[in-house]
């Protein structure tokens, strides 16, 4: 089974969304490292006004201790002051 945490953001312009990208192409990448991870992908709605973060998990758990260690914590702070509001939550891949 595979887990996927989603954070759907969004912004008010696609000037924003490209900021966002462009914060995620130079990301530190600590969740590369972190136990259970499998993939990473950003995904920019066509009309650049909603971009959504993909982390994909062996399991449940592996998402829960990412988001509860400080490599979270410390890989987010730049996120402070960032465009958009974000919404988010994990995903069961069943089919």
């Amino acid at each position: 089974m595979v887990w996927v945490g989603v954070n759907r953001i969004t912004v008010d312009s696609a000037e924003e969304a490209e900021q966002i990208v462009n914060a995620f192409r130079h990301r530190a990448g600590k969740v590369d490292r972190a136990p259970g991870f499998l993939k990473f992908e950003l995904w920019k709605e066509e009309k650049g006004r909603e971009v959504m973060v993909l982390t994909h998990w062996r399991e449940q758990a592996d998402f829960q201790h990412w988001i509860e260690s400080p490599a979270f914590r410390e890989a987010h702070r730049h996120a402070e002051g960032s465009p958009g509001q974000g919404a988010g939550g994990l995903y069961e891949v069943v089919l």
